[in-house]
C-alpha cells in the first residue's frame, strides 16, 4: 500500500512523519550500573531532561577512564534520546567489544542501525529467534517494515503477541502496518491496547500524534506530543513532532523557535537536521534545505524520508534529473507512495513520457481514487498522448470533487478542445476564468481557443472582460488583446495595445517582438531596432533584449553586428548559461569554433558543480568534432544526470564516432535500463550486436522489441535484419513483409525489396516496388535508392529512368546527377558530360564529382583536364580504389608512364582485392 502522505507540497511536513511510522521512537533508557559520581551525575542529569549535561559528565569520566563500558553504554543510549545516531553507534560499538552482553547492548545498538537506516544489517545481526527478548525480536520487525516488507514483519509481530500477549513493541508494529494500509481504525485499536498495557510509553504516545495527523487532527496530534514532554521534558523527537506540526500550518517562527529549543539538548540529531530541512523548503529556501539534507545522507544513506525530500527539493531547484534519482531510490522500497508517485509521474511528464507517468499513477488510483490531484496528473498525462476521452473522464472527475478549482476546469476544456466539442470546450474555458480572476491562465487559453475557431469577435469580448476584472494593469493581457486585434486585421488598434503594455512594462519581451514584427511587415527594420535600443537602455544588461537585437540584425544578414550583440548579453552577464548558450552556438554556425570551445570550456571551469556549464560544454565540443573531449564532458555530465537515457545515447554515439563498440554497446544498454521501452536504443543496440556477429543477442533484442510494442512494425524490422544477416532472406521476407503491413513506409518497402532480391524472386521485387512508387511518386529517397540498386546491376536504361524523375523534381540533387553522368556514359548518352558538368557546379569539391567528369572527359579525348580532375579527387579520397584506378588510367594516357606505374604499383600493394584489379594489373603489365 502507499505511505499515507497528505496529497500536496504545501503538507509535505508529514514527510518528517514517515520516519516516525517507519521506526519506533527511539528514546528508551535500559538499566545502568552504579559507577563513581560523575557516572551518577550523568544518570542524573538524564532523568531532569538535561542530556547535554548528562554527556559532558560522561565524557570526562571517559577521558579518565576510556574503557569504562558502563559509561559508555550509557553515552550511547544518551545519544539515542538525541537523536545524534551516528555517536550512539560508536559508543554502543566500543562498549559491546569492552564485553558487555548482548542482550545488554544489541537492543540500543539495533535502535542506532534503524536510525541510520541501516535496516539490512539489523537483519544480518539480530536472530530470528522467538527466544529473544521482545525488544530485540521488534528491532528486526522494524526493519522488515522499514524495507516495505510488510507481510513478513506482520508475521514476526504477530508471533511477538503469541508469545507475550499485550506485548507494546508487537502492538505498535502492528498498528504501523494497519496505518500503512489506510486501516487507521485497526490502527488505532491496537494502539489503544499498548497504552492501556503502558500508558506511558513514549514510543505509544508518538504513534498516536502520528496517527492524530495522517486523519488532519493537529490539535490531537500536538497534545500527544505535548504529552510527551511531561513525561519527559528533554524529548528531542517531540520538540521536532511539533515543530513538523507547524511547519504543517505555516508557523514558521514557532516551528523555528522548537528547533531552537532541539538544537540545544541534541545539535547532532538526523531528525533535526531533517526537520530544519523541511522548514528550509516550505520557507522557498531550497539550498539551504539540501545541505542540511546532504548532511543526514551521509550519516544515514538510506533515510528514507530524507531521501523523500531531497527528490522535492531538487525538483524545486530545477534539476529533475537529481531529483529523479532521489524518487526512484525511494519507490523502490515504497512503490505506491503517493507524494512520492505524484511527483515522478511529474517529472515523466515533464520528459515527454506519458505511458511512464501513466503506467506510475494507475495503482496508485486504485488506492486513492478520489484524489484531486491524483486525477489531474492521470487526466494531464492522457491529454499529452491525446487520449482526450480518458483524459476527459479523469478531469470531469476531478472537478466534480474540487468543483471551483480553475485549473481542472480549465484542463478539461483543453481535453473537449482535442475530443472536437468545441462549444463545451469553450463553457469549461468560460467557467475557469470566472472562477480564477486575479490570474489570466484560464482566460488567455478562452481567448486563444476563440481565436482558433475564428470567434475573432467573442475573442476581444473575452480579453475585454478580462482587462475590466483586472483593471488594466496586466501587460500581458494588453499584449494578448493586441494578437486579438491583429487577428481582426486591425493593426492600428494592435500597435496601440502593445505599446499599452510597453507603457506599463518598458522592457516586456513579448509586446516588443509584436511591435517589431509590425515594423518589418511594414519595411521599417530601423524602427523595430530603435525600439529594442529604447528598451535596452532601459535595463542596459537585459541579455533577452540584445538576443532579440541579434536575431534582428541576423535575419539582415549583419553577421558581425549579431555577434556583438550577442557578445555584449554575455560580457553583461558572465556567469549566465543561456546568453554564453547563444553565443557558443552563433560562433560553431559562423564557423568560429575555437571561439565556442574557449567560451564554453570557461564558463564551465568558473561553474565545476553547474550541470548546465557542463551540458553546454559537451555540446559545444561535440558540434565541433572534438569526440574525445565531448566524450569526457558527457560522461561527467551522465555522473550527475545519472537519470538520463538520452544522454546516454549521446555517449554512444561518440563512443561508436572513435570506435569503441564495446563501450558503444555498454551506454546503449545503460540508456535501456534506465528507459526499457527507449526504441532508438533497442534499434541502435541490434545494428552493433550485428556488427559484433553477435546475432543470438541481437535477435533476442529484436523480439524483446516484438513483446514490448506489438503494434510496431520496428521488432518485426529488426528481427528481418538479423535474418538478413544470417543469410535467410525467405525467411526474412516474412518479418518484412509483417512490418510493412503494420507501418506501410518507404523504408521497409526498401528492406522488403532487398530481401525479395536476395531470395532470388527479382520479378516480385520489381512488381512491389513499382507498385509501391505508382502510389507514392513523390517518395524521392525509395526511388533513389532504387536507381541505385539497377546502377548497381548494370541495368543502365531503368537507372536513367529514374534518376531523370529525381532530377525533373529536384535539380539540385548532386548525387542524382552524377549518377546519371556515369549512366548515360555507360550508355554512350551525349548528354553525360553535360549533366556531370551541372553536378560538379554544384559540389566542385566532390570527390565522386569529380572522378565522374574526370573520367567522362577522359573517355571524350580531353586527357589534360581529366588528370586534373582526377589527380584533385585521388587527393580527397585517398582510400577510393576506383577514384586511384582512375588516375593511373588517365596519367598513362598522357604519357607520364613513370606516374602511372607509381600509382598502380601502390594501389595494387595497399589493396588486397578491389573490381578493377584485373586491368590495374594488364595495365602496369604494358608500361
Amino acid at each position: 500500500m502507499a505511505r499515507p502522505f497528505p496529497p500536496c507540497l504545501s503538507r509535505l511536513p508529514a514527510a518528517a512523519l514517515c520516519c516516525a511510522l517507519l521506526l519506533p521512537a527511539l528514546t528508551g533508557c535500559h538499566g545502568t550500573q552504579d559507577s563513581a559520581s560523575l557516572l551518577a551525575d550523568a544518570q542524573q542529569y538524564r532523568q531532569k531532561g538535561e542530556a547535554r549535561a548528562a554527556i559532558i559528565q560522561l565524557k570526562n569520566l571517559l577521558q579518565k577512564e576510556p574503557e569504562n563500558a558502563a559509561a559508555r553504554l550509557l553515552l550511547g543510549s544518551i545519544y539515542l534520546d538525541t537523536g545524534e545516531a551516528l555517536s550512539a553507534e560508536k559508543e554502543l560499538r566500543k562498549a559491546k567489544s569492552l564485553g558487555l552482553t548482548q542482550q545488554q547492548v544489541m537492543p540500543l545498538l539495533g535502535k542506532s542501525w534503524l536510525m541510520l537506516g541501516q535496516f539490512d544489517k539489523v537483519l544480518a545481526e539480530v536472530a530470528d529467534d522467538a527466544a529473544q527478548p521482545p525488544s530485540v525480536q521488534a528491532l528486526r520487525g522494524d526493519a522488515l517494515l522499514a524495507l516495505g516488507r510488510q507481510d513478513a514483519a506482520r508475521t514476526l509481530y504477530t508471533r511477538m503477541l503469541d508469545g507475550h500477549p499485550g506485548q507494546v513493541e508487537a502492538l505498535l508494529g502492528l498498528a504501523r502496518i494497519a496505518a500503512l494500509e489506510q486501516q487507521l481504525t485497526a490502527a488505532e485499536l491496537l494502539l489503544a491496547q499498548a497504552l492501556k498495557s503502558a500508558p506511558a510509553s513514549l514510543d505509544a504516545l508518538r504513534l498516536q500524534g502520528d496517527l492524530q495527523r495522517l486523519q488532519g487532527k493537529n490539535g490531537a496530534a500536538r497534545l500527544a506530543y505535548q504529552q510527551i514532554l511531561k513525561l519527559k521534558p528533554g524529548d528531542t523527537q517531540a520538540h521536532i513532532d511539533l515543530a513538523n506540526l507547524d511547519i504543517v500550518e505555516g508557523r514558521f517562527a514557532e516551528a523555528a523557535a522548537r528547533l531552537a529549543t532541539a538544537r540545544r539538548s541534541a545539535p547532532g540529531s538526523l531528525g533535526l537536521l531533517q526537520a530544519q530541512a523541511l522548514l528550509d523548503f516550505r520557507q522557498g529556501k531550497h539550498k539551504a534545505a539540501l545541505q542540511a539534507l546532504q548532511l543526514v545522507l551521509k550519516a544515514a544513506p538510506e533515510h528514507m524520508p530524507s531521501i523523500l525530500l531531497a527528490g522535492a527539493v531538487q525538483l524545486a531547484l530545477g534539476s529533475p534529473q537529481l531529483a529523479e534519482s532521489y524518487l526512484r531510490r525511494f519507490l523502490a522500497v515504497y512503490p505506491q507512495h503517493l507524494y512520492a508517485v505524484k511527483m515522478m509521474a511529474s517529472i515523466e511528464l515533464m520528459r515527454g513520457k506519458t505511458d511512464a507517468a501513466i503506467d506510475l499513477l494507475l495503482p496508485v488510483l486504485t488506492a486513492f481514487p478520489e484524489d484531486v490531484e491524483l486525477l489531474s496528473l492521470a487526466g494531464e498525462a492522457h491529454l499529452r498522448a491525446r487520449r482526450y476521452d480518458k483524459a476527459t473522464a479523469y478531469f470531469e472527475k476531478a472537478s466534480t470533487l474540487a468543483p471551483d478549482t480553475a485549473k481542472l476546469h480549465a484542463a478539461l476544456g483543453i481535453s473537449r478542445l482535442g475530443m472536437g466539442e468545441n462549444s463545451r470546450a469553450i463553457n469549461e474555458l468560460e467557467r475557469a476564468s470566472m472562477l480564477d480572476k486575479s490570474t489570466p491562465q484560464a482566460g488567455t487559453m478562452l481567448v486563444m481557443t476563440l481565436l482558433r475557431n475564428k470567434q475573432n469577435d467573442k475573442a476581444l469580448a473575452s480579453v475585454k472582460l478580462m482587462e475590466e476584472q483586472q483593471k488594466g494593469t496586466n501587460p500581458v493581457l494588453l499584449n494578448l488583446k493586441g494578437g486579438v486585434y491583429l487577428a481582426l486585421r486591425d493593426v492600428r488598434a494592435a500597435r496601440a495595445s502593445f505599446e499599452q503594455a510597453l507603457e506599463m512594462d518598458p522592457v516586456y519581451l513579448p509586446a516588443l517582438n509584436n511591435l517589431a514584427q509590425i515594423d518589418l511587415a511594414e519595411k521599417k527594420p530601423e524602427r523595430a531596432k530603435l525600439r529594442f535600443e529604447q528598451a535596452l537602455a532601459k535595463s542596459p544588461k537585459n541579455a533577452d533584449l540584445c538576443a532579440a537585437l541579434a536575431k534582428l540584425a541576423a535575419s539582415q544578414g549583419k553577421t558581425d553586428e549579431a555577434r556583438r550583440w550577442l557578445e555584449r548579453a554575455h560580457r553583461d552577464n558572465p556567469d549566465a548559461v543561456a546568453p554564453a548558450l547563444l553565443l557558443s552556438n552563433f560562433y560553431l554556425k559562423t564557423g568560429a569554433a575555437d571561439k565556442a570551445l574557449e567560451l564554453a570550456r570557461t564558463l564551465q571551469t568558473g561553474h565545476p558543480g553547474d550541470a548546465d556549464a557542463l551540458a553546454l560544454r559537451a555540446q559545444v565540443e561535440y558540434s565541433a568534432g572534438q569526440a574525445p573531449a565531448a566524450l569526457d564532458s558527457y560522461s561527467k555530465l551522465a555522473s550527475v544526470q545519472t537519470a538520463s537515457a538520452p544522454l546516454q545515447m549521446r555517449i554512444a554515439s561518440l563512443h561508436l564516432a572513435l570506435g569503441d563498440h564495446a563501450s558503444a554497446l555498454q551506454a546503449v544498454r545503460r540508456a535501456q535500463a534506465l528507459d526499457p521501452t527507449l526504441l532508438d536504443a533497442q534499434v541502435i543496440e541490434v545494428a552493433m550486436l550485428l556488427s559484433l556477429n553477435r546475432q543470438r543477442e541481437a535477435l533476442a533484442v529484436a523480439r524483446k522489441v516484438q513483446q514490448q510494442q506489438p503494434k510496431l512494425a520496428a521488432g518485426y524490422k529488426l528481427e528481418g535484419d538479423v535474418l538478413m544477416e544470417q543469410k535467410l532472406p525467405q525467411q526474412a521476407v516474412k518479418l518484412y513483409e509483417h512490418a510493412f503491413q503494420l507501418s506501410k513506409i518507404g523504408p521497409l518497402q526498401v528492406q522488403l525489396y532487398r530481401a525479395l532480391q536476395a531470395a532470388g524472386q527479382e520479378r516480385e521485387a520489381d512488381t512491389r516496388m513499382a507498385a509501391w512508387l505508382n502510389e507514392h511518386p513523390d517518395d524521392l529517397p525509395t526511388r533513389t535508392y532504387l536507381a541505385g540498386t539497377k546502377l548497381m546491376a548494370k541495368q543502365y536504361g531503368a537507372a536513367i529512368e529514374q534518376f531523370q524523375y529525381i532530377v525533373a523534381r529536384d535539380k539540385d540533387n548532386v548525387v542524382a546527377l552524377n549518377d546519371l553522368a556515369w549512366a548515360y556514359q555507360q550508355e554512350k548518352d551525349g548528354r553525360a558530360q553535360a549533366t556531370a558538368e551541372q553536378a560538379f557546379k554544384l559540389a566542385p569539391g566532390n570527390p565522386s564529382v569529380l572522378d565522374t567528369l574526370g573520367w567522362i572527359v577522359l573517355e571524350q579525348g580531353d586527357v589534360k583536364r581529366a588528370t586534373l580532375l582526377l589527380r584533385k579527387a585521388a587527393g580527397l579520397a585517398p582510400k577510393a580504389t576506383e577514384i586511384q584506378y582512375h588516375l593511373g588510367v588517365a596519367l598513362a594516357k598522357s604519357g607520364d608512364k613513370p606516374g602511372a606505374r607509381q600509382q598502380l604499383e601502390q594501389l595494387l600493394a595497399a589493396n588486397k582485392d578491389f573490381p578493377q584489379r584485373a586491368e590495374a594489373q594488364a595495365l602496369l603489365t604494358r608500361l
